[in-house]
């Protein structure tokens, strides 16, 4: 997979000490290129049928120079389009997968909630 050109509007930071403006340039060159969205592969609910693990099958993570401790901070989890919190989820990484799973409740009814109904964004590529 290559990564697409990032469509920004560089305008704002030709101007002579714009810094508001180099930040948002900086900041949407690290949003429109490294993010990327996945549904996941599979969807389990565990025993008592209340905490979900979502795995990703044949991703890695693109980790940057400076690597990090904890995989999550190079993850977003979003339910019904709703960003959930770090703290109710860990990840791991599980030869060719990644796996997340959850240590809290993020919905009512999880018995009707669809793979579907997942989204999963950040640094993350499919292995090839």
């Amino acid at each position: 997979m290559a990564r697409s050109t990032p469509n920004i509007n560089i305008d704002t930071t030709q101007k002579l000490r714009d810094r508001l403006g180099f930040k948002q340039f900086v900041l949407q060159v690290n949003t429109d290129t490294f993010i990327y969205n996945y549904i996941p592969s599979t969807i389990e609910l565990n025993e008592d049928g209340r905490l979900f693990t979502l795995t990703l099958q044949n991703k890695k993570f693109i980790f940057d120079i400076l690597e990090l401790d904890d995989v999550s901070d190079y993850v977003d989890v979003y339910l019904f389009g709703i960003k959930q919190p770090q703290d109710k989820y860990n990840v791991v990484i599980s030869g060719n997968n990644i796996v997340i799973t959850f240590v809290s409740d993020v919905t009512r009814l999880p018995g009707e909630v669809s793979v579907n109904d997942f989204e999963i964004k950040g640094k993350i590529a499919e292995i090839l």
